[in-house]
């Protein structure tokens, strides 16, 4: 009986020993700017990865802790329309999650570098 209890104890120290690193890394890690930060999805990735690709990237900028100053973009060079539909859903379901052409993404990169500085 003693064990499991010490068990189950252990795990919540093991699971708080982590939680304080993970939260010290991160306030030691993250940048004081004030800026922006754009993870673009390279338009080349297969029909089946897009979606994937997407749903990686923001995890990996909400792994990082500061969504609202991240954007993520989804270049469109010639998607087929199934993949596209698929991308515009998924953008209107994630925050700060864009899918633009080559011309709209020269514009919204310049007006992200500007506002943030």
């Amino acid at each position: 009986m003693y064990v499991i209890i010490y068990s189950v104890l252990i795990f919540f120290v093991l699971t708080g020993v982590v939680a304080t690193v993970y939260s010290l890394m991160l306030l030691l890690t993250h940048p004081k700017a004030k800026g922006h930060f754009v993870v673009v999805i390279p338009p080349m990735a297969p029909e089946a990865e897009v979606a994937s690709l997407l749903c990686a990237a923001r995890l990996r900028v909400g792994l990082l802790g500061d969504i609202s100053r991240s954007v993520i973009i989804a270049l469109d060079c010639g998607m087929p329309a199934q993949t596209r539909l698929q991308c515009e859903a998924l953008c209107r379901e994630l925050n700060h999650t864009m899918l633009l052409t080559p011309e709209e993404f020269l514009t919204t990169v310049t007006k992200i570098s500007t506002d943030s500085t």
